[in-house]
């Protein structure tokens, strides 16, 4: 495929994303070129605008791309055709060999571009989904089930996949009916409230802004959380106690990269309890090391899932019906974006609506 497309990218950090015409991607042996439906905005996109993962630019940003596949490449192996609804998960191009490729290889067949070393990481630093057609990697792409639409597709691709990928982080320490809590209820948070209770624990959802803990309740009947909590309240500490009955929590997950918060969160776990941080910080966590050493906590690092366990969230997706608050905007509203999603109101998710 020839031409042009239109597109968004990065100039200068700090500044506007400006609308632009670049050529259309050629598709190469072993790629597949995705006509871009719907594409979703998050905390790691504003982030890179704001120059944090030293990205090279002129850039095409956002990693969370819905679309249709419009040409497969010749050497790609697999059942993919032409036509096929599919989600792109924002890792690819693994180059098989490196020590993280090799760790990988010795567990699965399949490759998995998450630690190979020379990775490249659409949307952070290297052109993403803010355009018309973009380039994915076969072993990060996955089929969008006919139940989910392209622009609720789009965010699972992250936030969807971050939030899945940190809640099976908490197996085996924690099991079934024990309590879980998900803290910062945003785009992630309020996806990771929903998967919590798909997969039977006991849920709290918390966040010290009231706007954060009404998303948390707007979320189907059997999806909501069992209590919701003010972590600003006096006596937030106390209500989380009496809710796991003076044990404190099984399982933590922290969706802001507040250090304040997430140094409270390590607080309200109970005896060897797990803790799953998901934000990057400027500056360092600052964990209590008396309570990781006395109360023998966990914390454990999660990246993104990989595209096997995004198949596996796909089907909990569409048997608990679960999806994501939305605000979806055209394309010609992309120089906005930041404005929005810093304004007060803003709660769930940004996404872009590209092609029909």
């Amino acid at each position: 495929m020839s031409g042009t497309m239109r597109a968004a990218h990065i100039v200068e950090f700090d500044e506007p994303y400006q609308l632009c015409e670049r050529p259309v991607p050629q598709c190469g042996d072993n790629d597949l070129l995705i006509q871009v439906h719907a594409a979703g905005f998050c905390h790691s996109d504003f982030q890179v605008l704001q120059g944090q993962f030293a990205t090279n630019l002129p850039m095409i940003p956002s990693h969370e791309p819905a679309g249709r596949i419009v040409q497969v490449g010749s050497h790609v192996k697999g059942t993919w055709r032409i036509g096929d609804r599919v989600g792109v998960l924002n890792f690819k191009n693994a180059c098989g060999s490196c020590a993280g490729c090799r760790q990988h290889r010795r567990k699965s067949a399949r490759p998995d571009p998450r630690f190979c070393q020379t990775r490249e990481m659409a949307g952070f630093k290297h052109d993403g989904a803010f355009a018309q057609y973009m380039l994915a990697d076969p072993n990060a792409t996955i089929q969008l089930p006919d139940a989910v639409s392209y622009e609720q597709g789009a965010p699972l691709m992250c936030a969807g996949a971050t939030a899945w990928g940190a809640l099976r982080k908490l197996s085996p320490e924690v099991g079934p009916n024990e309590t879980v809590a998900i803290v910062g209820i945003g785009g992630v948070g309020h996806l990771a409230v929903q998967f919590a209770k798909s997969l039977g624990y006991k849920t709290v959802a918390i966040d010290n802004r009231p706007e954060g803990r009404q998303l948390a309740l707007e979320v189907p009947e059997h999806l909501k959380p069992d209590l919701v909590v003010d972590s600003a309240a006096d006596d937030a500490d106390e209500k989380l106690l009496t809710f796991s009955q003076d044990e404190g929590l099984a399982g933590i997950v922290v969706c802001t990269d507040s250090i304040q918060a997430n140094a409270w969160s390590l607080q309200q776990l109970g005896n060897k309890g797990v803790m799953v941080p998901l934000g990057l910080p400027k500056d360092k966590w600052q964990f209590d090391s008396e309570a990781m050493v006395f109360r023998e906590l966990t914390i454990k690092g999660s990246y993104v899932a990989s595209a096997d366990e995004v198949k596996t969230m796909f089907e909990v997706v569409a048997k608990h019906k679960i999806a994501s608050h939305l605000t979806v905007l055209d394309f010609d509203q992309i120089p906005s974006l930041v404005e929005r999603y810093q304004h007060a109101s803003m709660k769930g998710r940004l996404v872009i609506k590209i092609a029909e």
